[in-house]
């Protein structure tokens, strides 16, 4: 009799660790932070076609923080006041120091983007951080629009000079985007 008692006991474990690998596995294999544009649309308070006029990072207690205004060139969603917007983000670089967050919010001065805008009082912040930013480029047939997480700004390039002409070509055409985004309840 202590034979299938043990038996049963080591049955049970196996059982329970592969219940628990299984667990894990399905877990570590959602993305981090991955969100749907129509999970975004319902958290943003705007949606926005902007250009970045200008960037000033500064030191918020033991974190940098960058303030860039935006000009606002077309409402997608949402109501905003003005043609202006300030919004605030981890990240920036003040004197020789400089914070770099990952999935943190790039926007270089000039690049045309489409934001996801959550209100914050007086400032803005951009929904799930670089998920909520995508750049409008031109293409072959038109503007693109390419999500900004493919881009890496901080090497002093531009958009424009980082990206290969295949690259482009992965682009959405943004008249399919804005579409895309206007069929979502906001």
């Amino acid at each position: 009799m202590p034979l299938g008692k043990g038996f049963k006991r080591l049955k049970r474990i196996s059982f329970s660790l592969i219940l628990v690998t299984l667990l894990v596995t399905l877990v570590c294999s959602v993305p981090v932070g991955a969100a749907s544009l129509e999970g975004m649309a319902a958290q943003a308070d705007a949606i926005v076609i902007t250009t970045p006029l200008s960037k000033v990072s500064y030191w918020d207690g033991k974190i940098i923080r960058t303030r860039a205004t935006l000009q606002v060139e077309q409402v997608i969603s949402g109501a905003l006041r003005g043609d202006r917007v300030t919004i605030v983000y981890d990240g920036g670089v003040v004197g020789k120091i400089g914070l770099k967050v990952s999935h943190g919010v790039r926007l270089p001065v000039g690049q045309k983007n489409l934001v996801f805008l959550k209100n914050m009082g007086q400032d803005f912040t951009v929904v799930n951080q670089s998920e909520g930013v995508f750049y409008i480029l031109q293409g072959k047939e038109g503007e693109v629009v390419l999500p900004s997480e493919e881009m890496d700004d901080t090497r002093g390039v531009t958009v424009k000079s980082a990206l290969g002409p295949s690259a482009m070509e992965k682009g959405i055409p943004l008249k399919e985007f804005l579409s895309i985004l206007r069929t979502f309840n906001h």
